[in-house]
């Protein structure tokens, strides 16, 4: 089911007889004048290649698993607080989660060579700011247009069902799921793929 058709209103997906959407779907209304601000102020931070993280690694690197490159945006940075916001306000609508705080840093990530990809993953982990916090909500903020690129849709699999859906949504899009949520980021054929991924934590679930 579907709920809030009008392109001003998020979008919510619903998992059938559950009250906690598959994710929050929102057409902020960020233009590509304010992208374009994100993207230079993102810019000035060194980017590197991304890593995994593993049992016995805070950060591996694995292509054949995450193949992009990230830097790191403090969470005192004024992109921060709107993502900030984006993450409250789905939360206060729909999750009803325990939230304190940003759980990391926020993640400038650039997929821009062919193969580019992450595969399937959740995101659930302790928190780094926190380790008596867990990330519960992630965000993906999209500053891609979709014509910028060609494969890169992000996929994430319905809670309780077999299936999946696939996104490629405008750019400035804001996307909000569990942390627990299985997802990937199919491989890039070509063009270049940018987002802003950021985690919401709190205290254990129980």
């Amino acid at each position: 089911m579907v709920i809030g058709s009008n392109p001003i209103l998020p979008i919510v997906f619903f998992i059938d007889m559950q009250i906690i959407p598959d994710f929050y779907y929102i057409p902020t209304a960020i233009d590509l004048d304010v992208v374009k601000v994100i993207r230079k102020q993102c810019e000035q931070y060194a980017l590197q290649d991304s890593t995994v993280l593993s049992n016995t690694s805070d950060g591996e690197l694995k292509t054949n698993v995450r193949k992009s490159k990230n830097a790191w945006i403090p969470t005192d940075n004024w992109i921060s607080g709107m993502m900030s916001h984006f993450i409250n306000s789905s939360n206060e609508s729909f999750f009803k989660y325990d939230l304190r705080e940003w759980s990391d840093k926020i993640q400038y990530t650039v997929y821009d060579e062919k193969g580019s990809l992450y595969s399937w993953h959740i995101d659930g982990a302790l928190s780094t700011f926190n380790p008596q916090y867990v990330r519960k909500l992630s965000i993906s903020l999209i500053l891609s247009d979709p014509g910028e690129y060609d494969g890169g849709e992000i996929q994430i699999m319905l809670l309780g069902k077999k299936e999946m859906v696939s996104l490629k949504p405008p750019i400035g899009t804001a996307i909000i799921f569990p942390s627990t949520a299985m997802h990937r980021v199919r491989p890039l054929k070509s063009g270049k793929r940018i987002s802003l991924v950021g985690w919401y934590g709190g205290p254990p679930f129980k």
